[in-house]
């Protein structure tokens, strides 16, 4: 597929708007991935496999451009066009908007903003000095001069400022109210939001007009690499005094299902997830389990309801009240997370909400 043919793709579906298709035509994505890209477990070389990396490229995918030390984990990637296509619309920038573009990458998306609403009304701010260096080569290549900076995107560019649009490309568990400040009233941030129980929603805050919080509702599942500083850790915790019992929720219903999960998580944000899974004995040891850095709790896929199935210890009874929110969530019409929404605070405070910022769910 080439990029014209994945543009009237994403045209035809309703992600790409009218508004952004001249510009997301002129922008191929190509002019701004590094000649190496990680997928499926493997770096494709441009140089080595044209075609291949030519068709990577014009693929509705993510692409990983870096990894952390671990050589694992992705710490920098090329989003998956449909998403940037529906976040810029979204964003809802128009002509000679002034825009804070956090987390530059590879450049493109400062691209795509640049190019449709002038170079020098966008500033983008990339942590990793090599890869800001990089966008701004590619950028220049490409007779666009937008800012690039090196620096802590959170911490945003108050020279720069007042912005009406804040743009961010990877995930927050919270957003800082300097963000809020830079941003003029009745502006807008869109930025991806998620907990250690599930990444994530992304969420379109809309400023208030004294400037002292934004609010607004999810309006997208996506899911992106965390902010460097935010990415949930596991942390380490003793399993001392062990409490056992059956469930009374089946573990899959969480974690099988993202909108219950992105609810029990805005209910429960200090709470980490995750599947543990035994190839050679799925029933028997596969579990959900879940902490909070003192108190852990897991439970078995396997007999759930069985009279073992549940493992508690800590102070807190999590698996107890992981399935109260999820009775909860289920009691409230099982909501999708666009009915979700949040106000944050310029100082830094964080209030959920179920259809309306006046009904906040605790």
């Amino acid at each position: 597929m080439g990029w014209n043919q994945l543009a009237d793709t994403l045209r035809e579906s309703g992600a790409l708007s009218a508004d952004w298709e001249r510009t997301f035509r002129a922008v191929p994505r190509a002019l701004f991935t590094p000649e190496r890209v990680f997928h499926d477990g493997e770096w494709i070389d441009r140089a080595k496999e044209p075609a291949r990396w030519d068709a990577l490229v014009t693929a509705d995918l993510p692409l990983v451009t870096r990894l952390y030390g671990d050589g694992a984990t992705p710490s920098s990637s090329s989003s998956m066009p449909t998403v940037v296509a529906r976040m810029l619309r979204h964003l809802g920038a128009t002509d000679g908007m002034r825009v804070l573009d956090v987390g530059t990458g590879t450049g493109w998306t400062a691209a795509l903003l640049s190019h449709r609403l002038g170079a020098e009304n966008v500033t983008s701010i990339e942590l990793d000095p090599e890869l800001a260096d990089q966008a701004r080569e590619k950028l220049h290549a490409a007779g666009l001069r937008p800012a690039v900076l090196s620096g802590d995107g959170m911490l945003g560019h108050p020279e720069r400022a007042p912005f009406q649009r804040v743009h961010l490309t990877a995930a927050v568990r919270r957003l800082p109210g300097t963000l809020i400040g830079q941003c003029e009233p009745g502006g807008v941030i869109l930025v991806p939001y998620g907990t250690p129980l599930c990444n994530g929603g992304l969420l379109r805050l809309t400023v208030a007009g004294d400037g002292r919080s934004a609010s607004g509702p999810f309006v997208e599942d996506v899911a992106f690499m965390w902010v460097r500083g935010q990415r949930p850790d596991s942390g380490a915790f003793d399993v001392e005094d062990i409490r056992y019992g059956a469930s009374g929720l089946d573990p899959a219903a969480v974690a099988e299902h993202t909108h219950a999960a992105f609810a029990i998580g805005l209910r429960m944000p200090d709470l980490f997830r995750q599947n543990v899974w035994a190839g050679y004995d799925r029933f028997g040891t596969g579990r959900a389990e879940v902490w909070d850095g003192v108190s852990y709790a897991h439970c078995r896929f396997a007999d759930w309801d069985g009279g073992h199935a549940v493992s508690q210890s800590g102070p807190r009874d999590l698996w107890d009240e992981v399935t109260a929110a999820h009775a909860w969530w289920v009691r409230s019409g099982r909501p999708d997370l666009t009915r979700f929404g949040m106000t944050v605070t310029a100082a830094g405070e964080h209030h959920p909400w179920l259809d309306d910022p006046g009904n906040p769910i605790g």
